[in-house]
């Protein structure tokens, strides 16, 4: 599971970011984090509001578009 202190550091530099989960990916920026519940909302490029759990992230990075 992906430390929440990562998570905070995403979420406070409001930065674009690429989420990967098992079998799934997301991009976009996190709008809110639920430490008690362990989970996010990510507004999605695509498919807007998406909550995720914490345990579902395998990794979370920077986000960067292909051909860059």
């Amino acid at each position: 599971m992906i430390s929440y202190e990562r998570i905070i550091l995403f979420l406070e530099q409001n930065k674009d970011i690429h989420i990967s989960c098992d079998g799934r990916f997301y991009n976009g920026k996190i709008l809110e984090v639920n430490k008690e519940r362990d989970f996010l909302i990510l507004i999605d490029f695509k498919l807007g509001e998406v909550p995720i759990l914490f345990e579902e992230i395998l990794n979370i990075e920077p986000y960067t578009k292909e051909g860059k």
